[in-house]
């Protein structure tokens, strides 16, 4: 039996395309110590703070418990500070973040670059397929 999942499988196909661009990412947010993902908060309270773990986790796709996690790490670097009332747990950015934050615009620029020259135009369909085909699945 011949299997054509190497080019047809949704999921093959998507996880594959992930590792590759998650050592490609990693490389280039190298410069802010931390994995991606964790940049990619840090943005994400840039652009709105503070926020809840539930807002997070609904923004960025993570389970609350993913992002729990990594808030605690950032908060070890005293880059945030989380609050909890109640069940709810806040997160706002602490005046460390700037420089971590400077860093992470940077790197996010480079990959954007990065990204447009090696995908070109089909960068921007790619991305709105993901983006629909993902709330597909999660509706």
């Amino acid at each position: 039996m011949t299997h054509h999942f190497y080019e047809t499988c949704a999921y093959f196909t998507a996880a594959r395309y992930m590792r590759t661009a998650e050592s490609l990412a990693t490389q280039i947010f190298q410069p802010t110590g931390m994995k991606p993902a964790y940049a990619y908060i840090m943005l994400a309270l840039e652009d709105r703070h503070p926020q809840t773990v539930t807002d997070l986790a609904t923004t960025l796709g993570y389970d609350r418990s993913s992002i729990y996690r990594m808030i605690q790490r950032l908060a070890q670097r005293d880059l945030v500070q989380m609050t909890t009332i109640g069940k709810a747990a806040t997160i706002d950015l602490l005046p460390a973040s700037a420089d971590f934050l400077r860093t992470a615009n940077q790197c996010l620029t480079t990959w954007g670059n990065l990204t447009d020259t090696k995908l070109g135009p089909d960068k921007a369909a790619m991305t709105h397929l993901l983006t629909a085909n993902n709330a597909k699945l999660r509706s």
